[in-house]
């Protein structure tokens, strides 16, 4: 008895192990749930369109070296997107005189349109999210997801790498090429955000 207990926890675990090694690029084996690691602030660090890199694509996502556009995920299945002063820009003086006026009036003086890049123009400023294909898929949505649609059909994005440190998404744009956007936590520890 006490070795078909123990044969089925080999089991067990070589099946665990073989149902995580989802992902083209990883990670192997994770104890941390997908839907915890999806749920963090992401700051975009690397865009490639049809596998070129493409830094006009990455660089909408933030001005200069001072303000970026954050995609926050919560763990219950809302998304939305923040500004935010980046860490490298918080570090230096200059940031305290700029914090007293408004990200407003700063982004239109320096002429900086976010809304520009493929991302944030398929799924909007905020909405719903949820995992789909056996979890091999996030689809993002301004409204239903129950897969009924209607009209707004939500971006469906395949899974590249889930990592806590790091997260890659590939869609298809409204240009027919295949978009990968490469994402790092601005937290290091993920946050099980509600």
């Amino acid at each position: 008895m006490k070795n078909i207990k123990n044969l089925l926890i080999i089991a067990g675990v070589f099946s665990m192990v073989l149902s995580a090694c989802k992902y083209d690029e990883g990670p192997g084996i994770s104890f941390i749930t997908k839907r915890d690691r999806v749920a963090n602030e992401w700051s975009v660090t690397g865009y490639k369109i049809e596998g070129t890199d493409d830094a006009a694509m990455k660089n909408s996502f933030s001005h200069g070296d001072s303000i970026e556009l954050v995609f926050n995920v919560a763990r219950g299945g809302v998304y939305g997107f923040n500004l935010q002063y980046t860490k490298s820009y918080q570090a230096t003086t200059k940031w305290r005189k700029l914090l007293q006026s408004n990200y407003t009036t700063y982004i239109a003086e320096n002429v900086w349109n976010y809304n520009q890049n493929s991302f944030f123009q398929l799924i909007g400023s905020n909405g719903k999210w949820t995992f789909a294909d056996n979890h091999n898929e996030v689809h993002f949505g301004a409204n239903d997801l129950s897969h009924n649609y209607t009209e707004n059909k939500p971006l469906v994005c395949k899974i590249i790498m889930l990592k806590n440190k790091m997260l890659q998404l590939e869609f298809l744009a409204n240009d027919s090429k295949k978009h990968l956007i490469t994402f790092e936590p601005i937290n290091k520890e993920a946050k099980l955000l509600k």
